[in-house]
């Protein structure tokens, strides 16, 4: 396995983790009742996806034969996390965006990981194609 896949399972699993911790970092928000249920729910629907989009990045990251379809999967978990960020802040309203400034943090960090792993398996799948 080459430099570039290892960072990019790294990368992957840390986004596996990650989307493991939105979950249930969502569900105990809901049952807590600390904030809305529907923003709190769009989190934990993100920890879904990223804990998905984890588990199968570092599965296709193993073989760098299937690296371009780690690119595409890459950009569409990109904009639907970006999706999320955009339902938790119409969810919170614009009133009180300062009171969950966290939240909508934790929920940027998997939207920037997944940038980063779009940006390493493109180059990889542009090397490859050489």
């Amino acid at each position: 396995m080459s430099s570039e896949s290892k960072r990019i399972k790294l990368i992957t699993l840390f986004e596996l983790f990650l989307g493991l911790a939105l979950l249930v970092a969502g569900i105990v928000l809901i049952v807590m009742g600390v904030m809305p249920k529907k923003p709190a729910a769009v989190l934990a629907g993100e920890g879904i996806v990223t804990l998905l989009f984890g588990g199968r990045g570092a599965l296709i990251a193993n073989v760098p034969a299937r690296i371009s379809k780690l690119v595409t999967l890459a950009l569409i978990v990109g904009l639907v996390q970006i999706a999320c960020i955009a339902g938790i802040v119409f969810f919170v309203g614009t009133d009180h965006v300062q009171e969950n400034v966290g939240i909508i943090a934790a929920s940027a960090v998997p939207a920037v990981l997944s940038l980063v792993i779009w940006c390493l398996s493109r180059g990889m799948a542009k090397r490859a194609e050489r």
